[in-house]
């Protein structure tokens, strides 16, 4: 394995008090709260008006599209690759993969056969590295299944891992004994080089910022001057707090699941905290690459938000490697 065995941590360094706002626990969209308050109306005219034929058409279509969204997205993970060109990264660097699983929510419906499909994937591809990115169990039982498939998981430069607000609702001392069982060790504001043939970069992994501590600051203080950073954040608005932090090239994010329903036009249904300004897929804000996975699991409900295993190509350049 190429990678340096060393990992810092500032016990004696104050926390950095996060910029981020702070309010209620989710976010519903304004526009489909105006579109559901239009739906109910209409259907109260139908009755009112006694349309029959009309109001058992649209049963018809709404359970289909419940059925969907139920039984069909959920249970269909796909594999979404994004390539991030940046001149901070060494040329060196280019073709270097990182597979990011977010969300696995371990407990849920699907989630058993959404990650054993995820391994299998992997095996095939062959990432350089993995990084998961928190939520990584839904109920303490799950704490033992979680270990047995994170063994089988393999990658050349290392397994990471952050912790996510829902493994500290299920105790994180556990989340993080499991995973040291799993020899996958939680980054909990620190950081490392990570060497990969004649590159290197710093990793760097911070707590998370609803039920723990984050602190961007002592996880990158250590890198070496010069050095690009990837940070690994649960929630996609730390990178409020990443933009600070020049060095801070990539940002892997997850948490929101994309709102769980989402549409053109609509956007995402509901927005956790923490995941109110960026929802999905890939931006640049700042000089940060934001990428916010979809995750694999979740709520069992889902609507223009594939479930998604990401892997991430690194290049200095653009220019796109195949996989």
């Amino acid at each position: 394995m190429h990678r340096t065995a060393r990992v810092t941590r500032s016990p004696q360094q104050q926390h950095t008090k996060p910029t981020i706002a702070s309010p209620a626990d989710v976010y519903f969209s304004g526009a489909w709260q105006i579109i559901l308050a239009w739906s109910g109306m209409l259907i109260a005219t139908l009755v009112w008006n006694r349309r029959w034929l009309s109001i058992a058409t649209l049963g018809f279509v709404s359970g289909a599209i419940w059925r969907y969204a139920r039984y069909h997205e959920p249970a269909h993970p796909c594999i979404r690759t994004r390539a991030i060109a940046d001149a901070r990264f060494p040329t060196t660097l280019d073709g270097f993969t990182i597979a990011q699983i977010s969300d696995i929510h371990l407990g849920q419906p699907h989630s058993d056969a959404n990650l054993a499909w995820t391994i299998d994937t992997l095996r095939r591809l062959k990432p350089d590295m993995i990084c998961l990115t928190g939520d990584m169990i839904n109920d303490r039982p799950a704490l033992t299944r979680l270990v047995n498939y994170l063994r089988q998981l393999d990658a050349p430069c290392g397994i990471f891992a952050i912790a996510g607000n829902h493994d500290y609702v299920e105790e994180i001392n556990d989340v993080r004994t499991a995973l040291a069982v799993a020899g996958i060790p939680l980054l909990e504001n620190q950081g490392m080089i990570i060497q990969h043939r004649e590159a290197a970069f710093w990793l760097a992994g911070v707590d998370d910022v609803w039920h723990g501590s984050m602190d961007i600051g002592a996880a990158v203080n250590a890198a070496p001057a010069g050095m690009p950073i990837i940070l690994l954040a649960h929630s996609p608005d730390a990178v409020l707090e990443a933009i600070h932090y020049p060095a801070i090239v990539l940002q892997l994010s997850g948490h929101v699941h994309g709102g769980h329903i989402r549409l053109p036009g609509l956007g995402p249904l509901a927005k956790p905290r923490y995941g109110r300004h960026y929802t999905h897929d890939t931006q640049l804000v700042g000089s940060v690459h934001l990428h916010i996975s979809l995750g694999l699991s979740g709520r069992p409900f889902r609507i223009g938000n594939t479930p998604e295993l990401t892997i991430i190509q690194c290049m200095h350049h653009e220019k796109r490697i195949s996989l």
